[in-house]
């Protein structure tokens, strides 16, 4: 059922996004985006498993970032199938089974939404989004702490595994900090650049926080619960810490990669 719901929302989202943004077809526009999809296929193939509680549970992956970038520089029907063709190399790079084809609608999405967001917010609504991400940025890491030192155990494969007070401590320090550094490059950006590439900042830095907000705390958990029967807390448990992590990196190596890029006038 979940995968019939899933095909039509991407039928949808197709429809509406073909009519509204046409394609015009161009070398350039169908050379990048065949380079962000081999990007994205050889990110994915680089990224990390790590260890939590006894098992290979948290994917560490900027495989994403090449998707983003593609949503920042492309026009929204060459995000859609950019998202498509990913997920498909990606079933072909590492056979999984039968599709799902909720993750399909996962990387539409992460390819989507920030070429909505650059094609859709007007300038002077800019700064307003910016405060907001700001406060959803500081919301993430007290409701991170939060949410870790209000578990105390979780079941794995009908395994109670215990979370120790040195566990929760380690893990509220590190999302503190990494959303420290954020900030502070934040605010070193704001200071550094000019009113143009602050505004490409900000586009990229909104884009990161709705993108892994949407995708990695709500559909990804709800996936994996339908594909695997794995709990939809334990896996939000796992992507509070990781999104604490990835989301400044995400925005601080993606922003310098799509510098690079304006800059070559790509």
């Amino acid at each position: 059922m979940i995968q019939i719901i899933c095909g039509i929302i991407l039928v949808l989202i197709g429809v509406l996004v073909f009519w509204k943004y046409p394609i015009k077809s161009d070398a350039k526009s169908l050379s990048l985006a065949a380079l962000f999809i081999i990007l994205a296929a050889i990110l994915n193939r680089l990224s990390i498993m790590i260890p939590l509680f006894g098992f290979e549970s948290l994917n560490i992956s900027i495989e994403v970032i090449p998707m983003m970038l593609a949503g920042i520089l492309l026009a929204p029907g060459y995000c859609y199938i950019i998202g498509i063709a990913i997920d498909l190399v990606g079933l072909l790079v590492n056979p999984t089974g039968f599709p799902f084809l909720g993750f399909t609608l996962n990387a539409v999405l992460q390819c989507l939404i920030p070429s909505l967001i650059v094609t859709t917010i007007k300038e002077n609504r800019l700064n307003y989004l910016e405060k907001v991400i700001k406060i959803l940025l500081i919301v993430l890491v007290v409701g991170a702490c939060s949410y870790v030192f209000s578990l105390n155990q979780v079941t794995i494969s009908n395994n109670v595994v215990t979370i120790n007070t040195s566990f929760k401590i380690i893990m509220s320090i590190i999302c503190v900090i990494m959303i420290a550094i954020l900030f502070i490059v934040m605010y070193f950006y704001k200071k550094k650049l000019n009113e143009e590439e602050y505004y490409l900042f900000n586009i990229w830095l909104i884009s990161v926080v709705i993108v892994e907000m949407a995708v990695s705390f709500v559909l990804t958990p709800y996936w994996l619960e339908a594909m695997y029967g794995i709990p939809f807390t334990l896996s939000l448990f796992i992507r509070v810490i990781k999104e604490c992590i990835m989301i400044p990196v995400d925005i601080i190596l993606g922003y310098s990669v799509l510098r690079i890029l304006k800059k070559l006038k790509v």
